[in-house]
């Protein structure tokens, strides 16, 4: 593949997109104003159904690095292996249509493979997660309830400070032939959680991942509860899948949520019970106790946001935060019964 001064590509991002037409333009144009100009950029599109193969097209009117792929089962999994197999270059990436970079994002991420693969057995250096300026309040709440230890532990959404291992990380640099040499590419079964299970392989063979605090992808997050909602219920059926796969991926922190699904049932049932006059009001107390429990943390939670950020309108947070953790626990289960 040939870049715009007629050389090899060093970097190949694949960009995985589906009806992406109100944040594709801004993420290929924050890759063409990488400091690092020797890229390929291999949209991989999904059957897009709005018109972001039209904006792609534009844009690779104004950039020869820009090349347009078809991704026909519109999985983020097939899209990424189309990527990788139409990759040329030494190195490989990838971003989301929802997502856009600093100019100086691939040069942090290389730079610091390059750096770090001597004292490490490297397969990769990864981004952290931010928030865009002009995403709305209720995405910058879910993006904040993420980062938290109460919304995001465990996961590759918390805040870090330096570089450091990991177990999975999101949007990373990879060396192409270390990949083609392990023979590591997308599960495609895997609608959610690939990139944890991608990741998870690379761990098994030995290999370090290491995660980057400033090379940062803004990411747009979803617009309302109930889309978040079903996001994370998709989050935890992938999450299931993945413990299916590899038991050792399961920790404790992964069944809290699922725990959480069936007390509820339980307290439900206490609170049935009450009302026909069968159960105390003392016992009555204690069955729902962890109820308040949690409501005090998620009050807690969702006044250090609103502290921190300075804004009343993260109070959304109260909601967010049960969202993720019972969308999750619906999904595993739901993985559980039906997978």
């Amino acid at each position: 593949m040939v870049d715009w001064c007629g050389f090899m590509a060093i970097i190949d991002i694949i960009v995985g997109v589906k009806n992406e037409k109100q944040y594709i333009e801004r993420c290929i144009k924050s890759l063409m104003r990488q400091t690092i100009k020797d890229i390929d950029i291999l949209v991989v599109d999904g059957l897009s159904e709005d018109n972001t193969r039209e904006i792609v097209r534009g844009l690779m009117e104004e950039d020869s690095r820009i090349k347009l792929l078809t991704n026909p089962q519109e999985k983020i999994s097939s899209g990424r292996n189309i990527g990788l197999i139409a990759s040329k270059s030494d190195y490989v990436a990838y971003l989301d249509g929802h997502t856009y970079v600093n100019e100086n994002w691939l040069e942090i991420l290389i730079t610091s493979l390059k750096r770090c693969q001597n004292n490490y057995n490297l397969a990769g250096i990864g981004s952290t997660y931010a928030s865009p300026d002009d995403d709305s309040p209720f995405g910058k709440t879910v993006a904040y309830c993420v980062q938290s230890i109460f919304g995001g532990l465990g996961t590759s959404f918390t805040e870090e400070k330096e570089i450091h291992p990991v177990e999975t990380v999101a949007f990373a640099l990879h060396k192409r032939d270390l990949l083609d040499k392990e023979g590591v590419n997308y599960d495609e079964n895997m609608s959610h959680c690939e990139d944890t299970d991608f990741n998870h392989r690379l761990v098994k063979k030995g290999y370090i991942l290491l995660k980057h605090p400033d090379a940062l992808v803004y990411q747009y997050r979803r617009k309302n509860l109930g889309e978040f909602f079903t996001q994370m219920v998709k989050y935890g059926n992938g999450r299931y899948k993945l413990m299916h796969k590899y038991k050792e991926t399961l920790k404790y922190y992964h069944l809290i949520p699922v725990l959480a699904i069936f007390y509820l049932l339980f307290a439900f049932i206490s609170v049935i019970i009450f009302l026909i006059n069968q159960l105390s009001l003392y016992y009555l107390s204690l069955t729902l106790s962890p109820v308040f429990l949690y409501l005090i943390i998620d009050i807690m939670y969702t006044f250090m946001i609103m502290i921190r950020h300075r804004s009343l309108k993260h109070v959304s947070a109260l909601l967010i935060f049960p969202a993720i953790h019972i969308g999750y626990g619906t999904g595993f289960i739901r993985g559980f019964i039906f997978d």
